[in-house]
């Protein structure tokens, strides 16, 4: 007879983490702590729902808002609790600063001030618990004289610099369609909450983070700014295209919007090339005949390998190409990461996580790779205020009829 075995304990098990947050540079933060087996509390209100609740399902808009089968809600904040307090209460207020001092990290994506105007600040919540650890994520940190400008993705990505390298030459500049410093923010956040937590754990106490999110999509560009250190000159958005080598991009293949990305920076892969595609009058076209040519007549040489391209299909193209030693890949929809790339499923990439509404649902991976303590979601889709019991009861002892009476007077916020 097998005995199941008990899952490993998580690396951040014993972990608590109270998030004021909003979006995705803080909500990705507490997303992957507990993932990784931290208990995490998302302190929200039903009056200023966070963006990920704002979701509107596109082929029914006639539903209207409906916030627990946003998928942002599962990508961003899945695995937490979900706690609802009206904090323009001070009773709200106090709750939260109670749970801020039970907990191990605060971690919270404002505007900067926001939290010192709720009563909710640094200072405060370090005072009640000074081995707290607090990271305060907004777009231009809590000093300086942009530090209290409302920011977004977007804007930021803009005057990081991101958008003026992003795009085709000769074009106007272009935005990547996708909060990118978010992302770039919260996993410098995220790094910077567990250096606290070691620190803290050898002894050191706790610590304030103050992050810019604007200096950490600056600090991904570092070559761009060595180059213009170095030579002098602004950098210029080179599309799909490299300096080193050509052709390099990504080219039309058989079928609706289907593309194959390839990169040539050797003789050995250009003749590889040639040969794969049966194009051996290339080899004698001066134009193409070395590396050197090869770049000064890009654009001929892209409408070339485009017409030849169009005659493949996208993967059978990648694996020939593959086959002869030249980069390649598909230019993959989501629906190709799901349903046919082999390396994503061989390693379980894809994560079946259990949904309050809907059962289960199937969400990327958290891909942090940890072997001995496996991360796991504990459940998605939950209601604003879902874990209001469970939470102020465990945590600060409140009764059911405490409970009650405390939403009755709109201090909590019921489940919704």
């Amino acid at each position: 007879m097998e005995v199941a075995l008990e899952p490993p304990p998580q690396a951040l098990a014993g972990i608590r983490v109270v998030e004021f947050t909003a979006g995705m540079a803080g909500p990705w933060i507490g997303r992957i702590m507990a993932y990784c087996g931290a208990e995490v509390v998302k302190v929200e209100s039903a009056t200023r729902p966070d963006v990920t609740r704002q979701y509107i399902p596109p082929w029914a808009p006639e539903m209207g808002v409906q916030s627990q089968l946003s998928p942002w809600l599962t990508d961003w904040n899945a695995g937490k609790r979900c706690v609802a307090l009206d904090l323009t209460r001070p009773r709200a207020v106090e709750l939260a600063a109670a749970l801020a001092a039970k907990a191990d990290v605060v971690v919270e994506n404002y505007r900067a001030g926001v939290m010192e105007k709720l009563g909710l600040g640094c200072k405060v919540l370090r005072a009640a618990r000074p081995d707290l650890i607090v990271l305060s994520s907004s777009g231009f940190g809590n000093s300086g004289p942009a530090s209290r400008y409302v920011t977004w993705g977007p804007n930021l990505e803009a005057m990081s610099g991101m958008s003026a390298l992003t795009g085709f030459p000769g074009r106007g500049c272009t935005m990547t369609q996708f909060a990118y410093p978010d992302a770039v923010a919260a996993l410098h956040g995220l790094f910077a909450v567990l250096c606290a937590l070691d620190h803290r754990g050898r002894g050191g106490g706790g610590q304030s983070i103050d992050l810019a999110q604007l200096e950490c999509c600056v600090a991904v560009l570092g070559d761009v700014m060595l180059e213009m250190l170095a030579n002098g000159d602004e950098p210029q958005p080179l599309g799909n295209r490299s300096r080193r080598g050509a052709p390099q991009g990504c080219y039309p293949c058989r079928g609706d919007d289907r593309w194959c990305a390839l990169s040539v920076f050797t003789e050995d892969e250009w003749e590889a090339l040639c040969t794969v595609l049966e194009r051996s009058q290339w080899r004698a076209d001066a134009r193409f005949a070395a590396a050197a040519a090869r770049l000064a007549h890009q654009d001929a040489l892209d409408a070339e390998i485009g017409a030849a391209t169009r005659q493949w299909g996208a993967f059978e193209l990648m694996t020939a190409l593959q086959a002869a030693g030249v980069a390649a890949g598909v230019v993959q929809t989501a629906e190709d990461q799901y349903r046919r790339d082999p390396q994503l499923a061989a390693r379980a990439f894809f994560e079946e996580i259990e949904h309050a509404v809907k059962g289960r649902v199937v969400a990327t991976g958290i891909p942090v790779g940890l072997t001995a303590t496996p991360g796991r979601t504990r459940g998605a889709g939950a209601a604003i205020g879902a874990d209001n019991e469970t939470v102020l009861g465990e945590w600060l002892g409140l009764s059911a009829a405490e409970i009650v009476a405390l939403a009755e007077e709109g201090v909590v916020e019921r489940v919704g």
